[in-house]
């Protein structure tokens, strides 16, 4: 096997290409550090960072909290480098989702940016159509409510109020979400929508033919109770139904009675001692005075 020589001039030629190349590469990475450097260095300046929070549509919700929220998300940089108030590289996916979350009242927002320094935070808030009381009722002064929308979605703790003026369920939670750390039921339905939509409906059937609904008590065993208003200080009056009744079917049979003259007259004229109206049985309408 032949030995291939090589000469001195070759070896110092390749020494030379060997610490070109190094030099290249030592030269290239300090370009790209510096590049990064004063990138990382220009991006938290105030002309090209948000400076300004507007937070608008905001009637209940506290304007000044959502704006820290928001402020926290700025602080602080990308990989120890880039600032994240960026107007350019600012977290505007995760502000939403996180807004979202932290304050369940929004029904729905926008995050945008206005011009190079600021950002706006548009906000539409849930309205209250009704309220969530817990499981079953308790003394009006101790009980803990909730705000539930036209879906069931309770997003929001209620004020105390005193009287009838909010419509109250009552019963166990059947969504799949988990109560919250402490212990209120916020960010969960109180029921499937289709049926709570179904029981809304059932409600206003039942005013429409002249009863008048301020609560409704889910119980675990699939007998439910609707209780009417009353002033007269003695009691209320409720309305019985089973989870397995068909409620157009039941309403149907309440509102064919309440059209006959005689059923109609009774409820009508001794409406303060009537303690209930039951509904659960099949094409029935039972009722009962207080002696």
């Amino acid at each position: 096997m032949r030995e291939i020589l090589t000469s001195p001039r070759v070896i110092d030629l390749r020494r030379k290409q060997k610490r070109g190349r190094i030099r290249l590469v030592i030269l290239l990475s300090v370009f790209v550090i510096s590049l990064i450097g004063g990138l990382a260095y220009f991006s938290a300046h105030s002309r090209v960072t948000i400076q300004t929070i507007e937070v608008i549509g905001t009637e209940i919700i506290n304007a000044p909290e959502v704006e820290k929220e928001v402020r926290d998300m700025l602080t602080g940089r990308y990989f120890y480098l880039f600032s994240r108030a960026n107007t350019f590289l600012y977290p505007r996916e995760s502000m939403y989702v996180h807004l979202l979350d932290a304050f369940p009242r929004i029904e729905s927002l926008a995050v945008d940016r206005t011009g190079m320094n600021t950002v706006r935070i548009t906000i539409v808030e849930r309205i209250g159509s009704h309220l969530y009381c817990g499981i079953t009722p308790q003394n009006e002064i101790d009980e803990v409510c909730y705000f539930i929308n036209d879906d069931g979605y309770i997003f929001d703790r209620a004020p105390y109020f005193s009287g009838d003026l909010y419509f109250k369920f009552y019963g166990p939670l059947t969504d799949e979400g988990s109560t919250s750390s402490d212990g209120s039921p916020l960010g969960r339905h109180m029921l499937l929508v289709d049926r709570f939509h179904e029981l809304v409906r059932f409600m206003n059937g039942l005013e429409s033919i002249g009863f008048n609904p301020v609560g409704l008590s889910m119980g675990t065993d699939g007998n439910n109770t609707i209780t009417l208003f009353s002033d007269t200080g003695v009691g209320h009056p409720v309305v019985m139904f089973r989870n397995d009744n068909d409620l157009e079917e039941i309403l149907e049979n309440l509102s064919a009675s309440m059209k006959k003259p005689e059923f109609r007259g009774e409820i009508q004229s001794k409406y303060s001692t009537l303690l209930y109206v039951d509904l659960r049985f099949t094409n029935k309408v039972l009722y009962k005075f207080r002696e």
